[in-house]
């Protein structure tokens, strides 16, 4: 059964309704594979979603954040695996063992049943055979056990041998007389008429012929005699087995184990000592999983473990408790509730300690206080293990520094944060497949707030580089696509997009007959038109909003054009571009981004549908039929935007890589888009470009790379264990050295001192020759000091200040070496430190393409997402030095540098709201509500779908203070901000640095209106020089 929260599901019960009523035959929702009964569709759902949720975890293997369903199938596969794998003869005689067995634990009882069965083979098991040192495989036919098992049978079971018990009908009896068995054909029964073979001592009995080999290893198999009794009264070492080579013959021909064939069938016997069990088959680990797939028990003290009744049907055992049985275990319940009553009792009538009262002198020490007037000692709490459950743990009294509201997009309404990161994530992530270079995330967001100036009849604006690259090259991958559609989809029509807008123009027209008849016609028309624009409101939201009127106003009091559907579906069936063509549109190369607008007419009419693009037809329908023109103003107070309208780099008409008009509309109805419309279009193309060819043999190449890495990172692991090992002993031998070295450099100092006092006494007394000294310090080092003139008697050689120096200099040296084979281990250390931080970077980088996660959560389940450092996805290689590729290499780094520092944020993202709804479950949501407001502040308490970003080192620095490391969620959370904090905090100091310095005395300005109000010879407005610098 699988588990959730370490406990069985617990099964829907049924109806009551159906209970009463058997005969009655409603509808009803029936889960086939639970078998559970719904009245209604709601409960039935409710618990289908359960079931859905991946918290469920496989009882037989333990593997968690399954579904219900998964680790159902995943237990069946398991179990079915283990009953094929677990011999068949030994799965009577282990489930007979452990029938009604009292254990504490289940791996108590694994170890007796294996104790009990590792030397004791059955009929029909296959074993390994060691003949003359060769090792063959065999299978036991049959089974001789020791000729005095009947007699000690009989004395283990008593006169009252049930039939449950002993299922042969077996019939006790006494030994017979001078030692013969009655299993001997050749012995006689002296009492018996004609000297027939039948025994019976007193006449009392009928007589009963016994098998010997259907009791075999009953009563060494019995759990409830202790070891040493049952190995004496059923040695295994006593068994013969004769078995048959599976060699000899096909195995599918072997005889049946214990049957007729087997005693008139080839084979031989063998005593167990010379046979031994295949390895894995009979190990604890497999008896351990099969006794716990075929056993329960109660919760309750000294309850037994039970077969289950299935498979005790299988194979014959008993499903009633015997009487004796369930005495024993009445008095093992008995025994262990009085035992724990006994230490409950020992616990209160404990004797107080003796309490010394106030202002009693020493004499008085002995004397015992009162019992009721001792203070007790309260009962210390139980102590916690950490980490634990986030919202378990009591909160700091520090409250979550502030962030700020101000992301990208976040002024656009719900959503559009999220798009713009994931948009820029896809554009920078995947730029070697794209072949676009990298940018920044606040150029990307430049580029897409840029105000163009309207056209005139002499000069034409030109679009941003940035966005003429994005959406050139992301048409090119999308014009590669598997799924493309072939000519004859075309053939009479004029795409779906126009499919789609010819059934809303049948629908409004419909719609307009019927308010024709009750209303005029203008009043008609206008409702059945606001009508159908409902219809794609509730995909893409209002056409327009009070952040729309803003922008147009500064692109100079444009206003969209109003369009209904009939006026749309006639402008899409005008059109010349929207044909399968579109494909074919040449779009330039990497200098000369032209007529991409054409293109993206055509894309648009193959794959929008407003399930994949809610803003389709506003968007289309402003490409189509730009707005007109209106005249600037005059005068503006309003700071100067950035534009490319200069005189410097104005574009005239159709200069811009060629264009005729119906481009240059095309063009200017882009411009006209919000920004809103303009990240909704490239989420729209990001998605369809991911299906492409290159992208997906990209991510594959990811995948295979990653592999490598993991291996690469064992080995470098390994390396580094070792590295850690040599270091170890090599600061260990510099360490004893050194001491060497300090205490002989001490004995040397003294026998120094010796020296030099003896030379002055000599050098008082008389004056040597200077031959004569020379002499003597030359016969010092060769000759011993007894023949030696005027050196030290009596002191060894080995104490001689000459020696000692000589034996300093050898030291110093030894240590020289040690110390240099030490700073070799360090330097490759710190080596392999730099290469596994690499594989640690280029990882991250190659998960982020594949699947983007979060550092971590916080306790109320804000993500934080980091994004500095995932661009650049396979563009790790390094340059090589050599002469010209200096600058190169000096480039490279620089681009590097850019990318891990592109973002220079840290953005929260609000918890999601199934999830939150699920950690709720069971709690209290007053309490938690009142948590958040005093532990993230009421105005700081992100909903679900909202964003927020840390912008500042400081208050990254207060954010890591704040989270508690005794939850789960934020010990990850710290860990992972530990293990990036470096280039983490790098990105967004730089970032923070250039802001500040960058502002020019507008520092009363924010942020946000700071980069969108920028003059043009801002250094953060790099998005209008950016360029291409890969070759598309």
């Amino acid at each position: 059964m699988p588990l959730v929260r370490r406990k069985q599901v617990a099964m829907h019960s049924l109806p009551p309704e159906l209970i009463d009523n058997p005969n009655d035959t409603r509808d009803v929702f029936y889960l086939e594979e639970t078998g559970e009964i719904f009245l209604d569709y709601e409960s039935y759902a409710s618990r289908m979603s359960f079931y859905k949720m991946k918290v469920f975890q496989c009882e037989t293997t333990g593997k968690g954040g399954l579904d219900y369903f998964q680790a159902l199938h995943s237990e069946q596969t398991e179990s079915s695996n283990l009953l094929a794998r677990f011999p068949e003869p030994l799965k009577v005689a282990v489930l007979r063992s452990v029938q009604w067995r009292i254990v504490g634990r289940l791996d108590s009882l694994v170890d007796q049943v294996y104790d009990r069965y590792v030397d004791r083979y059955h009929a029909g098991e296959k074993i390994f055979v060691d003949i003359q040192g060769e090792k063959y495989w065999a299978r036991i036919l049959k089974v001789f056990p020791p000729k005095a098992l009947v007699a000690t049978w009989s004395a283990h079971n008593g006169n009252n041998v049930s039939s449950s018990t002993n299922p042969n009908m077996l019939t006790p009896s006494r030994a017979p007389p001078n030692g013969l068995s009655p299993l001997n054909p050749n012995y006689t029964n002296p009492n018996s008429p004609s000297g027939s073979n039948h025994y019976s001592p007193h006449n009392e009995h009928p007589p009963v012929q016994v098998d010997p080999t259907s009791i075999a290893h009953r009563i060494g198999g019995d759990l409830s005699l202790p070891p040493q009794e049952a190995l004496a009264k059923d040695d295994p070492a006593a068994y013969f087995y004769q078995v048959q080579l599976i060699e000899e013959g096909d195995e599918d021909d072997l005889p049946e184990a214990n049957g007729a064939g087997a005693s008139s069938s080839g084979g031989t016997k063998w005593a167990g000592s010379t046979m031994e069990v295949q390895m894995g088959v009979m190990s604890k680990s497999i008896l351990r999983r099969f006794i716990r797939e075929c056993v329960t028990r109660d919760a309750a003290i000294a309850s037994p473990w039970v077969v289950k009744p299935a498979l005790a049907t299988k194979y014959g055992l008993e499903t009633e408790m015997p009487s004796a049985m369930r005495k024993s275990m009445e008095r093992a319940k008995a025994g262990e509730l009085e035992k724990r009553k006994k230490v409950w009792e020992d616990k209160e009538d404990r004797p107080s300690k003796k309490v010394k009262k106030q202002g009693d002198t020493g004499d008085d020490s002995g004397r015992a206080t009162p019992v009721g007037k001792v203070k007790e000692t309260p009962t210390p709490a139980p102590v916690r293990r950490y980490p634990i459950e986030d919202l378990d743990v009591a909160g700091r009294l520090i409250i979550r520094p502030p962030f700020s509201r101000e992301v990208p997009f976040g002024e656009w309404g719900p959503g559009a944060c999220e798009k713009f990161l994931m948009v820029w994530s896809i554009l920078t992530t995947f730029g070697k497949p794209l072949r676009l270079s990298f940018f920044t995330m606040d150029e990307f967001e430049q580029a897409l707030n840029h105000v163009y100036t309207p056209p005139n009849e002499h000069k034409f604006p030109r679009v941003v580089p940035l966005m003429a690259e994005i959406h050139g090259t992301l048409l090119l991958h999308i014009a590669e696509r598997a799924d493309k559609l072939v000519t004859p989809v075309w053939v009479g029509d004029y795409g779906p997009l126009y499919d789609l807008f010819n059934d809303q123009a049948i629908i409004f027209r419909s719609e307009y007959h019927k308010l024709k008849a009750v209303m005029p016609r203008e009043e008609a028309y206008a409702q059945a038109d606001a009508t159908n624009k409902k219809q794609f409101a509730k995909f893409g939201g209002p056409e327009e909003d009070v952040q729309a009127h803003v922008w147009r106003t500064k692109l100079g009091q444009v206003k969209p054009t109003e369009l209904s559907i009939e006026e749309l579906v006639e402008l899409v069936r005008l059109n010349s571009f929207m044909y399968p063509e579109w494909r074919e549109g040449v779009i330039g190369g990497p200098d000369e981004i032209a007529a991409w607008e054409i293109v993206l007419i055509g894309c648009l009419a193959e794959y929008a549908t407003p399930e994949t693009f809610p803003r389709v037809r506003s968007v289309v329908g402003q490409i189509l039929k730009p707005p007109p023109i209106a005249k600037p103003a005059e005068q503006s107070d309003a700071p100067k935007i950035a534009t490319l309208d200069d005189p410097d780099s104005d574009s005239e008409v159709g200069s811009n890589g060629g264009g005729g008009e119906d481009e240059l509309n095309y063009r200017w109805g882009w411009m006209a888009l919000t920004p809103r419309d303009k990240l909704e279009l490239l989420a729209f193309l990001a998605d369809l470009a991911m299906t492409s060819r290159g992208i997906r043999s990209f991510m594959d190449e990811c995948d295979a790379r990653l592999t490598t890495l993991r291996k690469e990172k064992i080995e470098v692991n390994r390396e580094r264990k070792r590295v850690a090992e040599l270091l170890e002993e090599a600061g260990v031998s510099v360490t004893k050295m050194e001491e060497k070295m300090n205490s002989t450099a001490n004995q040397n100092g003294d026998a120094e001192e010796m020296g030099d006092a003896a030379s002055e006494t000599g050098s008082a007394s008389t004056t040597p020759l200077p031959e004569s000294g020379t002499t003597t310090r030359r016969k010092s080092r060769t000759a011993p000091s007894s023949t030696a003139p005027n050196s030290h008697s009596g002191t060894p050689e080995s104490t001689h200040p000459v020696n000692q120096r000589a034996a300093a200099r050898a030291q110093a040296a030894e240590h020289k070496g040690l110390v240099k084979q030490r700073q070799a281990h360090i330097d490759e250390a710190a080596k392999l430190e730099k290469q596994l931080a690499e594989i640690e970077r280029e990882f991250r980088q190659l998960l982020g393409a594949t699947r983007m996660k979060p550092l971590g959560k916080d306790r109320f389940h804000n993500r934080l997402w980091w994004f500095d450092g995932i661009a650049g996805v396979g563009a790790t290689g390094k340059v090589s030095e050599g002469k010209g590729n200096k600058g190169k290499g000096r480039t490279v780094e620089k681009e590097r540098e850019r990318e891990a520092q592109g973002v220079g944020r840290i953005f929260l993202q609000g918890p999601e709201k199934g999830e939150w709804e699920f950690v709720m479950n069971g709690r209290d949501e007053r309490a938690v509500q009142a948590r958040r407001i005093a532990e993230e502040g009421e105005e700081f308490m992100l909903e679900p779908g909202e964003w927020a970003m840390y912008a500042e080192p400081e208050q990254i620095e207060e954010f890591i203070a704040w989270l508690n490391p005794k939850g789960t969620r934020e010990l990850h959370l710290k860990n992972s901000m530990a293990k990036w904090g470096e280039p983490l905090m790098a990105a967004v100091g730089k970032r923070s640095l250039e802001l500040s310095g960058g502002n020019r005395g507008q520092a009363n300005e924010t942020r946000r209106s700071s980069r969108v109000k920028a003059g043009a010879g801002d250094s953060r407005e790099s998005y209008l020089t950016w360029t291409n610098k890969r070759v598309r």
